[in-house]
């Protein structure tokens, strides 16, 4: 038994681990981790490629897409996590003063 590493072979073994990349983005930033959003934009440039080089057009959409997605969360998130927080003053009540009474 021979294994024939053809062009289709090949395209499909791509499709799967671009697509395996695409999960552990979506993982990691479910995790709450912004390398994720970063793995997902980094991620979009193999699949571009991907989809001129075996003209699998009806794939772009969906790849533009995410990586508007990407994008916008991997900046959101990235200002979330370095805003300066600013936390509310204590509040100070005025003490009674008076002179002291006799009970």
């Amino acid at each position: 038994m021979a294994l024939d590493f053809d062009g289709d072979f090949v395209r499909q073994a791509v499709a799967i681990l671009l697509s395996a990349n695409q999960l552990v983005a979506y993982w990691l930033a479910g995790n709450k981790n912004n390398f994720g959003w970063l793995l997902g934009v980094l991620g979009g440039i193999p699949w571009i490629a991907f989809i001129v080089v075996w003209d699998v057009w009806g794939l772009a959409p969906l790849v533009i897409g995410l990586q508007i997605i990407y994008i916008r969360n991997l900046v959101r998130w990235w200002r979330e996590s370095h805003s300066d927080t600013v936390l509310d003053p204590p509040v100070v009540t005025a003490a009674k003063v008076g002179a002291p009474t006799a009970s």
